[in-house]
């Protein structure tokens, strides 16, 4: 099953500008509609008939006006009967249209004094407002007063929505969120990332590590100690199944002892010798099991290796008992030393055990070359079969077996496996030039 992947940042981003934009459009809803009511009590009249009576005016060469309405203006004329207006610029040309009332003929010049007024009874019962309203126009400053046209409407509040300083408001909200919440959020999630690597520091090496509380939102707290909790329940699991391995070996190996101690005493046969091959089968196990055990409760004993000197003294150790099976055994290193921090014998037991798995594996007078690299790789290659791409991460597995063959239990590959887990490094498994199994262990090196 897929899961569906969100970033927090987009989600709170998106959600801040929503509620918002949502937030501003309620306010000018709420606000229109008592400015409605009030603008309907003191002008009555839709000034934006102004605008449409100032495009609809040119001016003639003598300075003087003409009227040619546009389309929105034609439409008041033609909606409205009773509508009516004059025009007049700071030179007392005059523009008419319709009934104008008798007061303001009288002296229509004295608009020029007035920059903006509501009339809310004109004396007219069909239209009784007017209004009086300025513009600045390319043609210089008029002044306009009109009445019995459209009155104010709910067209006001799409007004508000396009008005500029509504856009403009909203343009910088978004962008103060997109510019402030990514951060804010960032910083707020600092704790989370600390425990994201600590998180990826826990290993069978070092289980004892536990995910901090620093600097974590508090919503997230119940999750991390519920993590840590798990963390604590798991090491105690491990931990009984540890003892149980290694008390299970070490009552093991006395039996084990005194099977093969009467074993020797037995006439020489060819079933003493497979009984012998299967005690000495059970006593590698076993001691196998208590080296997984000796090195989990003592991971911190590291000390400073020459890796050099451990590879070279494995390959020396077992090169009477390769050359008495048929084998040859090749070992290649630098002259200096290879510093890394570690456990002389658990490494010395992973080396030997990769070259004793290509005795037992590599068949007959197979050629093993062991190879210490400068930066911290130890590389254990044969001239053998080899091993299956396939099945390269299953040899690593406890107690896996891939040939029927007598000796081993399965144990050695994965002791070197959890040996250089615990040593910080990596093994792999590939082709060797010469065809066979190359093992390849790389270790950190000492920073210098």
């Amino acid at each position: 099953m897929k899961h569906r992947v969100f970033s927090l940042r987009r989600v709170l981003s998106k959600g801040l500008i929503t509620i918002q934009v949502v937030v501003l459009v309620g306010f000018v809803l709420l606000a229109a509609v008592p400015f409605l009511l009030a603008m309907s009590a003191q002008q009555g009249l839709d000034e934006g008939v102004v605008d449409d009576v100032v495009r609809s005016v040119q001016r003639m060469d003598d300075d003087s006006f003409t009227l040619r309405p546009v389309s929105d203006l034609q439409k008041v004329i033609d909606g409205y009967p009773d509508f009516w207006f004059i025009l007049v610029d700071a030179a007392g040309n005059i523009v008419k249209r319709g009934n104008v009332p008798a007061p303001v003929n009288l002296f229509p010049q004295n608009l020029v004094h007035v920059s903006s007024a509501n009339f809310s009874d004109f004396g007219d019962s069909k239209s009784p407002f007017a209004i009086v309203r300025t513009r600045n126009t390319s043609i210089g400053r008029l002044w306009v007063m009109t009445g019995g046209g459209p009155a104010v409407g709910y067209g006001v509040i799409g007004k508000a929505f396009g008005n500029p300083m509504f856009l403009g408001l909203i343009v910088l909200l978004s962008t103060a969120t997109l510019l402030t919440i990514p951060p804010l959020i960032r910083r707020s999630l600092l704790g989370v990332e600390q425990v994201a690597r600590d998180a990826e520091q826990i290993d069978i090496g070092q289980s004892d590590v536990r995910l901090s509380y620093d600097r974590v939102p508090a919503e997230l707290i119940p999750l991390v100690r519920a993590f840590n909790e798990a963390l604590d329940r798991l090491d105690s699991g491990i931990a009984r199944q540890r003892r149980f391995l290694a008390d299970a070996a070490h009552e093991l190996r006395t039996p084990i002892a005194i099977l093969q101690t009467r074993l020797e005493s037995l006439p020489d046969s060819p079933e003493k010798r497979q009984l012998q091959r299967d005690s000495a089968r059970l006593g590698g196990m076993a001691n196998e099991l208590l080296d997984l055990h000796r090195l989990a409760l003592s991971p911190d004993s590291f000390e400073t290796v020459d890796l050099v000197d451990v590879a070279e003294h494995v390959t020396a150790d077992l090169a009477p008992l390769a050359i008495d099976a048929g084998c040859d055994i090749e070992f290649v290193a630098p002259e200096t030393p290879i510093h890394i921090k570690g456990d002389a014998s658990a490494l010395s037991r992973a080396i030997a055990n990769l070259v004793l798995n290509a005795m037992s594996h590599g068949g007959p007078s197979v050629s093993i070359r062991v190879e210490v690299n400068p930066g911290g790789r130890v590389c254990v290659s044969d001239n053998g079969p080899g091993v299956d791409p396939d099945h390269r991460e299953e040899i690593f597995w406890p107690f896996h077996r891939l040939s029927q063959s007598p000796n081993g239990a399965g144990l050695g590959l994965s002791l070197v496996y959890d040996i250089i887990k615990r040593h910080g490094g990596k093994v792999s498994v590939a082709t060797a030039p010469q065809g066979g199994a190359l093992f390849e262990i790389s270790l950190p090196l000492i920073k210098a």
